[in-house]
């Protein structure tokens, strides 16, 4: 009897004095220099550019967004096949351009080459309003040259190696480190960057999600340290709900800002934002600035 006792307090122990050290050392995240500025505003982030409203992930699509007065721009990147990093949410070219293929078979010339308004559409395919207008896949760097002071959401769309360092290098070279807010799916490219790339605001990859959401489940939120200053989480994912109100409340506790995507319909993104969340990532950043109250007027637009 003896024997078991000691079976089985002594891993007993060792979780309850783990769980205490968590406590004891467990910080919150501090607010990022990308987010300081704007208070506590909910904030409007146009998913793409907005690629409800215009061609997304082009020069296009951020100028006008931008124009609407959004907060943050939305925008994925990849690479070509000479290493150029490019604004582009598939791997392929197909859905939303004139050609086919991968865009990291075809080079940066090849891929610009390209009209990256041919297949935009706002009623089914009946027209194509932005065909042969001279839109095209821009590259990451342009973006950062078009718009350097505008806050961005950056989601690293593969986990090439060396492409967390050039980066980190494009934003070095543009004074921008304090202006962007980077994502991934993979987890991986994630501590990569942070370790190359210290002091730029990340959101948290799928795994750190699901170990925030496990935690919060059984009581202990409280305990993680992020290493992440935002949680960028859908309203629901597998049929499960993500997004609920102990999560939100636990991550808001941790200093996480909690941008949810992507909230098209203004009922949910009232019921979001009556919650807590701090942004709302959208195809429709009209629809989300109404909704706030504030100006669906594009007030201007610089050259193209």
């Amino acid at each position: 009897m003896k024997r078991f006792a000691r079976f089985f307090l002594a891993p007993l122990f060792l979780v309850v004095a783990a769980l205490l050290a968590l406590a004891l050392t467990s910080s919150p995240a501090e607010r990022p220099g990308v987010l300081a500025g704007f208070g506590d505003q909910p904030l409007v982030i146009a998913h793409r550019g907005g690629r409800g409203l215009w061609p997304e992930n082009t020069l296009f699509a951020f100028e006008r967004a931008a124009a609407l007065k959004v907060d943050m721009l939305e925008m994925d990147v990849r690479r070509t096949r000479d290493g150029q990093l490019v604004v582009l949410h598939d791997p392929r070219v197909d859905r939303t351009t004139n050609g086919n293929g991968k865009v990291a078979d075809l080079t940066l010339a090849e891929a610009q080459a390209l009209d990256a308004g041919y297949r935009w559409s706002a009623d089914g395919g009946e027209s194509h309003p932005y065909r042969g207008q001279g839109i095209r896949i821009p590259t990451f760097e342009e973006v950062l040259e078009r718009f350097p002071e505008q806050p961005k959401v950056v989601e690293i769309k593969v986990p090439d190696v060396g492409m967390e360092e050039q980066l980190c290098a494009l934003l070095d070279k543009h004074e921008q480190r304090e202006r962007v807010l980077v994502g991934s799916f993979y987890e991986r490219s994630l501590k990569r960057f942070r370790k190359v790339c210290p002091g730029v605001a990340t959101s948290a990859g799928p795994t750190s999600v699901r170990l925030l959401v496990a935690l919060n489940w059984v009581g202990l939120g409280s305990l993680v340290s992020p290493s992440y200053q935002a949680l960028q989480i859908p309203e629901s994912s597998g049929g499960l709900q993500v997004a609920t109100d102990s999560l939100m409340k636990t991550a808001l506790q941790r200093g996480l800002a909690v941008q949810m995507w992507t909230i098209n319909e203004q009922p949910a993104m009232r019921h979001l934002l009556d919650m807590g969340a701090n942004g709302l990532i959208t195809d429709y950043p009209d629809r989300a600035l109404q909704l706030l109250g504030r100006s669906t007027r594009i007030t201007s637009l610089s050259e193209q």
